[in-house]
């Protein structure tokens, strides 16, 4: 049986990605967490997410910032994913630490929350915080890896 699933369109080594072709492939790779991207095409999405959020945030902030954040969600996972199979990096590494990411302060609930309004550190906190810059760093870093395929 062949194979039908539709992946990220890749352009040739010697050409570079737009940033309209890159916001493109980031909408139509909504769900696409089995294909490839480029750098370029990784960082001019990142670019784009990070604008979108930042211009909700500031324009209407609240529930409809919060909202615009969930829907880049998926497809910004799913571009982080691709660019790490593009970089020849085990996807679990990246997979992993995002569900520990979020599931930690849904584990924490309330009494988190609480803490946090509280200004009250705790060694929790502390290793949590230190946990997602690590990791942060480590996704900078494979985002600027060449490709391996």
């Amino acid at each position: 049986m062949a194979n039908t699933r539709k992946t990220t369109r890749r352009t040739s080594s010697s050409s570079m990605i737009g940033f309209g072709t890159a916001i493109t492939n980031f909408w139509t790779g909504y769900f696409d967490f089995m294909g490839c991207a480029t750098r370029a095409e990784f960082w001019f999405g990142m670019l784009f997410v990070f604008i979108v959020n930042w211009l909700f945030a500031v324009l209407f902030g609240g529930i409809v910032a919060t909202i615009a954040s969930a829907v880049l969600f998926i497809p910004t996972m799913a571009l982080s994913v691709r660019r790490f199979r593009d970089a020849g990096i085990w996807v679990w590494l990246y997979i992993i630490p995002m569900l520990i990411i979020y599931v930690v302060p849904i584990i924490r609930g309330a009494a988190w929350y609480r803490m946090m309004s509280l200004n009250a550190v705790t060694s929790g906190m502390v290793g949590y915080s230190m946990f997602f810059i690590i990791f942060m760093i480590f996704c900078l870093v494979v985002g600027c890896l060449p490709s391996k395929k």
